[in-house]
């Protein structure tokens, strides 16, 4: 064989099958959330220029210019030259003269998508697919031009064909696992990664998400296994050794509750190996302190203390680590042995504060909130939280006057006239109230929020066409408001006047908020008025559900069963009633006792007259 019959059968070779040129990475991509992996592959990849050996002589007897192999040269010799649109016009022809290339059309979706037309580049990526189903990279490509949004519906089968066709692919496995876990699609994303980590079993990400996977469906001897089969092929990684750590405090661990000297030993080897790492940090102190190395602890807390002053994040770490995750005592302890370090640090006080009403503690809390300074961005959050502990242990005249200093101090502060009003409504002292929010009102007219409590007090009060013109306003100001909406609409209705109005604004206020069971007890109450009983129970008993039977609305269903010739029904709903009505209803109590009673006896009757009937 001659070496121009050699030169000629590779350069054939080259056009067959585009070796050399341009070819997709596979790269694994990032995985779902914390443990590091290798970076996600982008998909505006840059185009691999081919040698300049490659612009050998076409074949004899053939226009060189007619090839497409021609024209794919010229499209990257122009590509080299950031001649855009001279490139793409080269790149169209090559793929004329060879449609079924697709490596040339991966090309053109790059240039697209360098362009940003990344519409055109799916749509393209998507007829590629279509044309040749079982091209991985094609598959590849499209997977990636449609990103990770788990919303679209056809991504997971899109990845489990290029599983399918590729089963070793990291990307792909991670990518799926990801769609998988965030929509909570627990036992297909364990059978993912076990699959994944049987086929890799040396990529430790692999192990990971099958710990992820075991852990939250409760397999916490699986998950301690893969966690542990992570750290054996990355000995310095911590995200799995923090994961061990909430298998053994997980509190539905059948094993129990864990032994603190274990938990400190797992902190210690944690921070050997990352000694800022903020979580182990702070609960190294706090385990200290559980085994009665109280000296040490408090050492260590007056450090992290000194340290948090100045780092919020060390800060914000201990927030989501105990206030977040319902651990109050833990914080309480936490927070005090910071607070040692700076006993007027603003931060410390609040989250000390907020740790001691969490845990039912409330003078304490009481005692840090006082201690936080107008400075505060959370200041104006503690001193209405005082009030309502001030009234909690007791104390309400106290919490009334210390509303009522503050909004002498700030007399236009809405927040400030909304609950010294709502505190005022609660005392029953309605004419302060109304005469406190209409002094608002008088800087703030078109404020719904307090026009709104204006004429809620004003309905408390009897003075219901007062109430009526006010959520009237309200409605002018804001049509879309369907609290007031539903409000006016329920007052017609309770009145029994204006029954076709009332049924217009409450249905409008469905149309807004479909699911609330208030509303939806306002347009069961206007069918009880209009004489639709059917129609009333069946919105009645929706938004009993929806408001775990609330004590008038349950009364409403009741009523309504009763019109219905539902007595049974009727006369336990009625009982659901009384047990959810508070102490000071008495009105309504008083009501529904006497219902009971009439058809506890109505029953009784009706039994007495069945047996002594005589079946002839």
């Amino acid at each position: 064989m001659t070496k121009a019959t050699i030169h000629t059968l590779l350069i054939l070779l080259i056009l067959l099958t585009g070796s050399g040129c341009s070819r997709i990475q596979h790269t694994p991509a990032a995985p779902v959330d914390a443990c590091p992996v290798e970076p996600a592959p982008d998909t505006r990849l840059s185009i691999n220029s081919c040698p300049d050996d490659m612009f050998a002589p076409g074949t004899p007897g053939r226009d060189p210019e007619m090839s497409a192999r021609y024209h794919y040269l010229t499209f990257l010799m122009l590509h080299r030259q950031n001649r855009i649109d001279d490139a793409m016009a080269a790149l169209k022809k090559a793929i004329d003269l060879d449609p079924d290339a697709s490596f040339l059309k991966r090309d053109l979706i790059r240039i697209y998508l360098s362009m940003d037309q990344e519409e055109t580049a799916l749509a393209l990526a998507e007829s590629l697919v279509a044309e040749n189903p079982d091209n991985v990279e094609n598959l590849l490509l499209l997977a990636r031009l449609k990103k990770d949004d788990t919303r679209e519906k056809n991504m997971p089968s899109l990845l489990q064909r290029i599983l399918e066709l590729a089963p070793d692919n990291r990307e792909t496995y991670l990518r799926l696992g990801k769609i998988y876990m965030e929509n909570q699609q627990i036992p297909d994303a364990l059978a993912l990664f076990s699959q994944m980590a049987d086929r890799l079993p040396d990529y430790y990400v692999a192990h990971f998400y099958l710990g992820e996977a075991h852990f939250l469906s409760g397999n916490y001897t699986e998950a301690a296994q893969a966690f542990q089969a992570t750290i054996d092929l990355e000995p310095d990684l911590i995200e799995p050794r923090l994961r061990l750590v909430d298998i053994l405090q997980d509190p539905d661990n059948p094993a129990g509750k864990p032994d603190p000297d274990k938990l400190l030993a797992m902190y210690e080897q944690i921070l050997d190996i990352e000694p800022e790492n903020d979580r182990a940090l702070l609960e190294t102190a706090r385990l200290l302190h559980q085994t009665g190395q109280t000296t040490l602890a408090a050492q260590q807390f007056m450090d992290l203390g000194d340290q948090a002053r100045h780092d919020n994040r060390l800060l914000m770490t201990a927030v989501d680590l105990y206030l977040s995750q319902n651990r109050y005592a833990d914080a309480v302890l936490v927070f005090s042995g910071m607070l040692a370090a700076d006993p007027d640090n603003d931060n410390f006080n609040f989250f000390l504060g907020l740790a001691h009403e969490s845990n039912g503690q409330p003078e304490q809390a009481i005692d840090h909130y006082l201690k936080v300074s107008p400075a505060h961005p959370q200041y104006k959050k503690t001193q209405l939280t005082l009030a309502f502990l001030y009234r909690e242990i007791g104390q309400t005249e106290k919490a009334v006057a210390f509303l009522e200093q503050h909004h002498r101090q700030a007399p236009d502060d809405i927040d400030f006239i909304t609950y010294l009003a709502a505190f005022y409504e609660n005392e029953n002292q309605l004419e302060k109230a109304m005469a406190l929010l209409s002094k608002g009102l008088e800087n703030a007219r078109e404020n719904t929020a307090l026009l709104f409590r204006l004429g809620a007090v004003q309905d408390k009060a009897g003075l219901k066409d007062e109430s009526i013109a006010t959520m009237k306003e309200i409605i002018r100001l804001d049509p879309e408001d369907a609290s007031a909406l539903n409000y006016l609409g329920y007052t017609y209705a309770d009145l029994g006047i204006h029954l076709d109005d009332a049924e217009v604004l409450i249905r409008k206020a469905l149309e807004i908020k479909p699911n609330d069971g208030y509303i939806l007890d306002s347009m069961g109450w206007v069918y009880f008025q209009q004489g639709k009983f059917d129609k009333a129970v069946g919105y009645l008993e929706r938004a009993a559900e929806l408001t775990d039977y609330e004590a008038i609305i349950a009364a409403h269903l009741a009523d309504a069963y009763l019109k219905t010739g539902q007595k049974i029904k009727a006369l336990k709903t009625f009982h659901k009633a009384l047990a959810q009505a508070e102490e000071s209803d008495t009105d309504l109590i008083s009501r529904v006792t006497e219902k009971i009673m009439t058809l506890e006896q109505q029953i009784q009757n009706s039994d007495a007259l069945d047996s002594n009937t005589v079946t002839p």
